[in-house]
């Protein structure tokens, strides 16, 4: 299959380049910015970040969302939205499949990022500095 369709070799570098993108965003998340949001959620004593008010990591995570749905914008497009050719193997299909599933539950997971919590940890914020 490769052979005849070398797009499949770019969906590759683009997943390559997701996937390290995305393993250094969680990083992120998980080390400074999830932990302040706890911090401000459980009303314990506010004190500076060193990364100044939280719309600065939210900015980055922001960037690096709108990255993530560029990268998969361009998978899907040298997919043809993720329609297998007619002769293409369940194998894959399976794999056009997987990554249009993909594809949905990173937007579910920016949506829920960007619209629910970010939104809160402002708030959160605002209160606690008495913004």
């Amino acid at each position: 299959m490769g052979k005849g369709h070398p797009e499949v070799i770019e969906v590759l570098q683009a997943w390559n380049e997701l996937r390290e993108e995305l393993l250094q965003h969680l990083a992120k998340e998980e080390q400074i910015l999830f932990p302040y949001i706890k911090t401000l959620e459980n009303k314990t004593e506010w004190q500076q970040p060193g990364f100044g008010t939280i719309e600065n990591p939210l900015a980055v995570m922001e960037s690096e969302h709108e990255n993530a749905g560029a990268l998969m914008q361009h998978i899907s497009d040298l997919t043809n939205q993720y329609q297998a050719p007619e002769e293409a193997c369940t194998t894959y299909r399976v794999l056009f499949s997987m990554l249009k599933e993909f594809e949905e539950k990173l937007h579910e997971h920016v949506h829920l990022e960007n619209n629910i919590l970010f939104v809160k940890g402002v708030e959160l914020e605002r209160e606690m500095v008495g913004a």
